[in-house]
């Protein structure tokens, strides 16, 4: 059943390149009464021009950036465990199928903390009507969403220990 890795390894790295492109990108939020502003986690954008944000931003930053780099990290862990287990099933006496699985969960988890944070923190902080959520925002959620997909493959890969029950 290579199938169903094959179909792991697809949905752990399509999950992996929409987390890192939420992650750079700056179109999180959208100016809605001023045409081509908008913000990021790294950047704030007028029109063509974008700098860094200042060094004094809200705790909530620091949060968000915080577990979504934690998810970008938990994604390689489970994209290349999974890349590992066609070439031997363990390492040493853990499963690397469940070290994938674990992975992925663990990134939507921390994919879904960051998210939640944000739009949270963007409520409360911001004035409403002004801000609309952008893009970037939706691929965030989009991760989320497929790295649950990713685990839930990935447990049911046979050689798995769950793929028994």
């Amino acid at each position: 059943m290579v199938l169903f890795r094959i179909a792991s390894i697809i949905l752990a790295l399509l999950s992996l390149v929409l987390l890192v492109v939420a992650l750079v990108s700056d179109n999180w939020v959208t100016v809605t009464d001023a045409e081509g502003r908008h913000l990021g986690l790294w950047k704030i954008c007028v029109q063509q021009i974008c700098i860094l944000h200042p060094t004094r931003v809200p705790g909530f930053f620091h949060t968000i950036r915080f577990f979504m780099i934690l998810a970008m990290f938990a994604g390689f862990l489970s994209f290349f465990a999974l890349i590992a287990s066609f070439f031997c099933s363990h390492f040493r006496s853990v499963s690397l199928i469940l070290v994938s699985t674990v992975g992925s969960f663990s990134a939507g988890v921390c994919a879904m903390i960051a998210l939640a944070v944000f739009t949270n923190a963007d409520c409360q902080i911001f004035m409403s009507g002004m801000l609309s959520y952008s893009w970037s925002y939706g691929l965030g959620w989009l991760s989320f969403f497929l790295y649950l997909g990713t685990g839930a493959v990935t447990l049911l890969t046979p050689g798995s220990s769950y793929s028994r029950v």
